[in-house]
């Protein structure tokens, strides 16, 4: 293998570089988009919540430059003849394609006017094409970016259903407190301080291994398992710490018994059911509140709420209580 065929590259990329005027195609490594309703509100959530704890009514757009970055992770591409090829990552970039056609189509509603199009789709010699380019998925984006839905017709493949479904999610879970006003800060951030991490190769070979090592040696950890590393973290004694962590597994695995996901849904209810004192309001203005929260990331909710649950960053005792006692009856 040669010099240039063997070298792997990363660098840390905004939105705005790794969109604008690119092209990528997808490897046959991970053809399908197949992200669900709460993959996509939770980025959407995630996303809108971080640009609202950073902007403030009165902000000059030059303020923009000093909020916060948000990192979103990294993707992985192949490249040989200047061609790219996406190996992992597809997932988080072909829903910021979705999420920029949506905001594209909301500026023009506010009578907002940024510059999106050239992360969406790029013209040469008056022929438009995607810059992600699946041609099974062209229709549909082209649906969507011209009049904001697309009908899921009899032959469409998973992720054009994924993509439209998904589209429709982004629309929901959108919050009603970006303004016209604040709608071309948020643009601004999402181009500019929404970091990933490119990770570029240059062989076949090389590409594969990265695709595997990031998916075969690590899974992104669930809500269930981030709560769980930090109800563990309160244990002062090593002895109860490890009992504890047995009675998590053994309730872990009585509902996945049920269904793989049903642990997720098992905390949701019993946070939202005893603790969730606001949901959001339909009208403009209103943020994301206790039941959105629980129901996206509770494991952040719960380290935000512990007053909400009678619980002592310093005690373990209430930690103890919390799974010795709560745990067990809410399972039961």
């Amino acid at each position: 293998m040669s010099r240039i065929n063997n070298k792997i590259e990363a660098h840390d990329r905004t939105v705005f570089q790794v969109l604008s005027e690119r092209k990528y195609t997808v490897d046959y490594f991970q053809r399908e988009y197949n992200w669900s309703t709460k993959h996509i509100e939770q980025l959407v959530t995630d996303l809108t919540s971080t640009f609202l704890t950073e902007y403030s009514a009165g902000d000059k757009r030059e303020k923009g430059a000093d909020y916060n970055n948000y990192y979103l992770g990294p993707f992985v591409v192949s490249e040989k003849d200047n061609h790219r090829s996406i190996i992992d990552g597809q997932q988080r970039l072909t829903s910021l394609t979705l999420f920029l056609i949506f905001l594209n189509h909301l500026q023009e509603k506010m009578g907002v006017s940024e510059k999106l199009e050239s992360m969406i789709f790029s013209e040469l010699r008056g022929v438009k094409s995607f810059n992600i380019q699946v041609e099974e998925r062209t229709n549909c984006l082209e649906n969507l970016f011209s009049e904001g839905e697309y009908v899921a017709k009899n032959g469409d493949d998973e992720s054009t259903i994924n993509m439209t479904e998904r589209y429709d999610d982004i629309t929901i879970a959108f919050p009603d407190e970006i303004t016209s006003h604040s709608l071309p800060f948020f643009i601004d951030w999402m181009k500019y301080n929404v970091i990933l991490v490119e990770i570029i190769a240059y062989s076949d070979d090389n590409a594969y291994t990265i695709f595997e090592t990031m998916n075969d040696r690590g899974l992104n950890l669930t809500s269930t398992e981030m709560l769980k590393g930090y109800v563990l973290s309160r244990f002062g004694e090593n002895e109860k710490r490890q009992q504890a962590n047995m009675i998590w597994k053994d309730a872990v695995h009585k509902l996945h018994g049920w269904d793989k996901d049903e642990d997720q849904r098992f905390f949701q209810a019993w946070f939202r059911s005893q603790y969730a004192e606001t949901i959001r309001q339909g009208s403009s203005g209103s943020k994301n509140e206790d039941f959105e929260k629980i129901g996206t990331r509770f494991h952040s909710w719960v380290r935000d709420n512990l007053d909400k649950m009678d619980l002592d960053p310093n005690s373990s005792a209430d930690f103890n209580r919390l799974i010795n006692r709560d745990l067990g009856f809410y399972l039961n």
